[in-house]
């Protein structure tokens, strides 16, 4: 039987986003040209594959590298966190899912990035609160103990992992006894139960993967 639902975030909670105008202006606030902008987004997916976790410093220090400028001296990270709370907007139909959710399982995120920066633009959809707990900042996917922190008490099989990547959220944990809903309305791609759409999951849905 399930009893936890564990929620990527970006691209599968959070769509859509251009990210690129915020680290535009999160540069323009310290001082730092904002056509780095590009340098930045180029480099995001090389920090996963260099390092296990995501940490404050390490994060900065990686990103003064490829940028060349001072980014802990300027406090950057958290103003760069400040800028992507507008990233996002409520979405009626994501918070009645949740909330259709939440009286029949438990909640909780499990997404590679800093759990201060996904909880504050959660908190801007209406979503905080029905998540208890938050994984994916000291151990990111695809690292088998992100999936088991993330289970809690529960065994793999009882637990449903929602997300928008085939690999990190998909294939990697159903070989490890998880269930999955793919997310993906970007092409004709299915893996195991697949949605359009995050919003089209319910509580029956759930149910029918036990």
């Amino acid at each position: 039987m399930i009893k936890r639902v564990i929620f990527d975030v970006d691209g599968t909670l959070i769509r859509d986003i251009n990210f690129k105008p915020f680290v535009e202006r999160s540069f323009t606030k310290v001082g730092i040209d904002p056509a780095k902008a590009d340098i930045f987004m180029q480099s995001v997916k090389q920090y996963e594959k260099e390092n296990t976790c995501y940490n404050e410093i390490l994060y900065q220090l990686f990103f003064e590298e490829k940028l060349g400028e001072s980014l802990i001296n300027r406090n950057w990270l958290k103003i760069y966190f400040e800028e992507l709370k507008g990233a996002c907007k409520k979405n009626p139909k994501i918070e009645k899912m949740i909330y259709d959710l939440y009286y029949d399982y438990e909640l909780v995120i499990l997404s590679n990035y800093f759990e201060e920066s996904q909880r504050n633009r959660l908190k801007v959809m209406g979503l905080n609160t029905y998540f208890d707990s938050y994984y994916g900042e000291k151990i990111i996917k695809p690292y088998p103990e992100a999936y088991m922190d993330a289970c809690g008490k529960y065994e793999p099989s009882e637990c449903v992992i929602v997300g928008d990547d085939p690999y990190l959220d998909i294939e990697v944990p159903k070989k490890m006894g998880f269930k999955t809903i793919y997310v993906n309305n970007r092409d004709n791609l299915q893996v195991g139960k697949t949605v359009k759409n995050v919003e089209e999951i319910t509580p029956q849905l759930i149910k029918k993967l036990h």
